[in-house]
């Protein structure tokens, strides 16, 4: 699993967060905040606990309102509204997978297949293509958390989303899960999806992501490829809790 050579990018970006900001209160949880994620691009959001990564997620998916700044999806305005996202070509996932455990494998990747024309089809493609055929008809309660981890996936997938936001997808993984889990992300990337997902597991970012945005007390504090991110000290900093000096 490792991340591909970034192309230069051109043309109008798949998801576009410009001077976004958000405030509760009197606090500031996103600050002048603006990334972008093309078509075919794994983009990695990461910083330390409480920079504010969840906070952008939502506010992409209307949960959350901004208070400055736009939000684009195929250089249209993304309208606050989390019930339109399907339509507008958009999926996630959550940390928490969101799964209906009383039902079956295949009906909650069915849940996921609003507006298709042939929603049987769509799911048993999601199941194939994940390994979640033999499982369809259990009760998604039964599974083991990495399977349940690929229901949420498929679900996500069976309307082939323009932008994926994935959402500490290999949170509780092990090393094989992961593995595979990146080289889907890339799959899915390499279809034209642009993909944006959080992670706290800062190896996995930096084998699947194209570019990767650090983001520290809800401002953005780097920005660029693995490795560029990697020798940033702001980084180091932001995770650390030290200041580090560069000779």
């Amino acid at each position: 699993m490792s991340a591909q050579t970034t192309p230069v990018r051109t043309g109008d970006p798949r998801l576009a967060v410009r001077s976004l900001s958000v405030r509760f209160g009197g606090l500031s949880a996103l600050d002048d905040v603006s990334l972008d994620v093309h078509e075919g691009e794994v983009v990695g959001l990461i910083g330390p606990n409480g920079a504010g990564k969840t906070t952008l997620f939502n506010a992409v998916c209307g949960l959350v309102r901004a208070s400055a700044g736009a939000i684009t999806v195929g250089g249209v305005p993304l309208p606050p509204d989390p019930t339109r996202l399907s339509a507008r070509g958009v999926a996630r996932t959550l940390q928490g997978l969101g799964l209906f455990r009383g039902l079956t494998v295949r009906e909650n990747v069915l849940a996921g297949c609003l507006g298709a024309t042939d929603p049987g089809t769509d799911a048993q493609r999601q199941l194939d293509a994940l390994d979640l055929a033999a499982h369809a008809d259990r009760s998604v309660g039964d599974l083991p958390y990495p399977e349940q981890k690929k229901v949420a996936l498929a679900r996500a997938l069976v309307a082939e989303p323009q932008l994926l936001l994935l959402d500490e997808p290999a949170g509780g993984l092990g090393p094989d899960d992961i593995a595979a889990l990146g080289d889907l992300v890339r799959h899915t990337a390499a279809t034209g999806c642009a993909v944006l997902l959080v992670e706290h597991h800062v190896d996995f970012v930096m084998g699947v992501c194209d570019r990767v945005v650090v983001l520290d007390f809800g401002r953005v504090i780097a920005t660029g490829t693995p490795d560029e991110v990697a020798g940033d000290p702001a980084v180091d900093e932001a995770y650390l809790g030290i200041e580090v000096t560069t000779p």
